[in-house]
């Protein structure tokens, strides 16, 4: 299995969880990485409320794991950022905190296309604007070595904000930027005006390639491990971030770290359902992940029993 390198951080694989909103708690990155996943993200955590201080905000940094993890950060100025990161850096040294000294990494959100944040001007709304994704990549790592040179720096976009200024490359313009100031860049390879589903555009990553000598991780389109794979060798990113291809089945990390298959059997899932359960519950997760996670283990049950049904009717059958 091949490694990775972002900055300082040493990982050991090249397929990565991504971080999702009201997904990516301390249970399911701790099942993903015991499956392969090589590094695992928080969901994203506002700036402005985590420099208040707002408790909820503060707790989902919930990096209770023995391994390292990233947290994923929104922010609007450099100001705010830089604030952010001093609080980080003082709340991990108190005894509430300790378990952020787990985070090995800071991930920069312009990727989240959720209108309420394109409104205000953040998020993707941001691409465009060169000069001020410079800045702000500029203060993430310079306040963050000046504190941790241990901890990677890097951002998540989006190919723009419509299907306009991804025609004219905006986001092709932060490659020089990317390249001077962070150890990873990941792309979604989408522009926020697409849906889930709308197919992700691998060749803007191809061409990005050209460009961006930073460490490039691709995002969009690895739903199972063929598709994961086939994304690192069509375009040379060094990684894959995935996000929808986790949720349906987090065994796609154990095949692609080629511990085991990627289909599980009804009693790993049960198994991997109690682990889940037992952590989220261990470090006070909030019902509505543990919601979440049940009706998709509930679905993979479902769909694992009408495979081994029709399996057995074949079977009986042949005989």
């Amino acid at each position: 299995m091949a490694s990775l390198s972002l900055g300082p951080l040493k990982l050991e694989g090249q397929y990565l969880l991504a971080p999702m909103e009201a997904v990516s708690d301390v249970g399911f990155r701790s099942l993903c990485s015991s499956l392969g996943a090589s590094f695992t993200f928080t969901e994203m955590v506002r700036g402005a409320s985590f420099a208040r201080q707002n408790k909820s905000t503060l707790d989902l940094v919930d990096t209770y794991e023995q391994g390292p993890v990233g947290v994923q950060l929104l922010t609007k100025s450099p100001d705010e950022l830089k604030k952010v990161i001093e609080m980080f850096f003082k709340l991990r040294e108190t005894t509430e905190y300790a378990h952020y000294r787990n985070v090995k990494a800071f991930d920069l959100n312009f990727g989240c296309p959720n209108p309420d944040l394109i409104k205000i001007g953040i998020g993707p709304a941001m691409v465009k604007r060169t000069a001020k994704m410079e800045a702000l990549f500029k203060t993430l790592a310079t306040t963050t070595r000046a504190h941790d040179d241990s901890i990677a720096v890097g951002a998540k976009i989006r190919l723009g904000l419509n299907a306009r200024e991804k025609e004219y490359k905006v986001a092709y313009r932060l490659a020089p930027v990317a390249n001077e100031h962070l150890d990873f860049f990941t792309v979604h390879a989408k522009h926020a005006g697409q849906r889930g589903r709308e197919p992700a555009d691998w060749n803007a990553l191809k061409e990005l390639r050209d460009v961006v000598t930073t460490k490039l991780i691709g995002n969009g389109g690895a739903l199972d491990a063929a598709s994961a794979r086939a994304m690192r060798q069509e375009t040379r990113v060094d990684g894959v971030l995935i996000a929808r291809g986790a949720i349906r089945n987090p065994w796609i990390f154990r095949a692609l770290s080629e511990r085991g298959a990627e289909l599980p059997s009804v009693a790993e899932v049960e198994a991997a359902w109690k682990q889940y359960r037992e952590t989220a519950q261990l470090h006070g997760t909030r019902q509505k992940y543990l919601d979440f996670h049940d009706e998709n283990f509930q679905r993979m049950r479902t769909a694992l029993n009408a495979a081994q049904s029709a399996d057995g009717t074949g079977a009986a059958r042949k005989k």
